[in-house]
């Protein structure tokens, strides 16, 4: 069943064309595609982030528990604290990757929405003698990005000065002229953003609020068009479409998810085993693809006659003026600018292996 954003009646007034996504009905574009790309590389767009579900963690025993289901180290996870990490299973292939976000009285797991029910059932199996409780909340929240260089003045701006030094991760609970809000200050592009998180019936007028706010700024309204370019800019790999259930941690997300000096939790054997072994056979990498063409998902990366790997995500970088692609590719071939080509269907193109991300901050 598609689950309708709560912001889609005011993204409709404002021309959005909504479409599916991990189940939610978002906006695909309002109108113009290319300039709510550039609205976040030169100014500051407004996503819908209604993909992202939230599952609450609370009970005295919450912060211990939690330290022994992920994979990330949060035993000292104070209220503001925040950072990533990543549920596995008991063979170590993922079930979601996430943030954690410690508040006063509960923990907060932010992740797709399509796989909170999952893992709150799963949580919920490791829920023995623990004062612990496990909720898919997801239903309860209304989730927005604000992103762009202008993306800090402007929050400082709509919700004071405490937002101003946050690290990564870290959060404040603030004000958006009247409306209480979870600012959070987030990388999911790799650029300066913030997630702003809001009772689901404060959707509207928290919507309402910063595009008012905003009009100074330049804040674009962005859809999911733009964002699948912003994103496979960024590496930020997306679990149903970069991964899933059949794939290892170290395959698929950065370091920054993982703890390799903290106690024991569910599928670290198999992460310990990798890492002391030192590789795993395959991993999720850029790729510099020639000409014009953009391969489709599930197109072949071969090298001679042999298939090596299969292409996640491509798209045409504006900023770049080339396209790019995200896939998984055998061990043996890693290297930044090792030659591999791509084919699918009728269509073949060349193509070299590209560290990620393929823009960072400050381009």
């Amino acid at each position: 069943m598609r689950i309708p954003s709560p912001f889609a009646e005011i993204e409709k007034a404002a021309g959005a064309v909504l479409t599916e996504r991990f189940g939610v009905l978002l906006p695909e574009h309002f109108g113009a595609p290319a300039r709510e790309y550039e609205a976040v590389r030169k100014a500051v767009g407004l996503v819908d982030m209604s993909f992202r579900g939230t599952i609450e963690i609370t009970g005295a025993d919450r912060v211990r528990w939690l330290n022994g289901q992920i994979t990330n180290d949060v035993k000292d996870l104070k209220a503001g604290d925040g950072r990533l990490a990543a549920v596995l299973n008991v063979k170590g292939h993922i079930l979601a990757d996430l943030a954690v976000y410690g508040l006063p009285g509960s923990e907060w797991i932010d992740l797709n929405r399509d796989r909170a029910q999952i893992v709150r059932d799963a949580f919920d199996r490791y829920i023995v003698a623990d004062d612990v409780v496990a909720e898919n909340a997801s239903d309860r929240y209304a989730h927005l990005m604000v992103v762009g260089p202008e993306a800090q003045r402007f929050m400082v701006e709509a919700a004071g000065a405490g937002v101003v030094d946050l690290p990564p991760w870290h959060h404040v609970e603030a004000l958006l002229g009247s409306l209480p809000a979870r600012i959070i200050a987030t990388r999911w592009l790799g650029i300066p953003g913030y997630d702003v998180i809001v009772p689901v019936e404060a959707a509207g007028k928290t919507w309402e609020t910063l595009v008012r706010l905003g009009a100074g700024r330049g804040l674009c309204p962005v859809g999911m068009a733009a964002l699948e370019i912003l994103r496979v800019e960024a590496g930020w790999p997306w679990f149903g479409v970069d991964f899933d259930e059949g794939n290892l941690l170290m395959e698929s997300l950065s370091q920054d998810h993982v703890s390799f000096t903290k106690g024991c939790y569910i599928g670290q054997e198999v992460v310990i085993r990798v890492e002391h072994q030192g590789h795993v056979n395959k991993r999720l990498c850029g790729l510099w693809v020639a000409g014009e063409a953009v391969p489709q998902s599930s197109a072949s990366i071969q090298s001679g006659e042999r298939t090596v790997g299969t292409v996640t995500g491509a798209v045409r970088s504006p900023v770049l003026g080339r396209v790019i692609a995200l896939g998984f590719v055998r061990r043996e071939f890693w290297d930044p600018g090792t030659k591999l080509r791509i084919v699918w269907g009728e269509q073949s193109v060349e193509a070299q292996v590209a560290p990620l991300p393929f823009i960072s901050e400050g381009v």
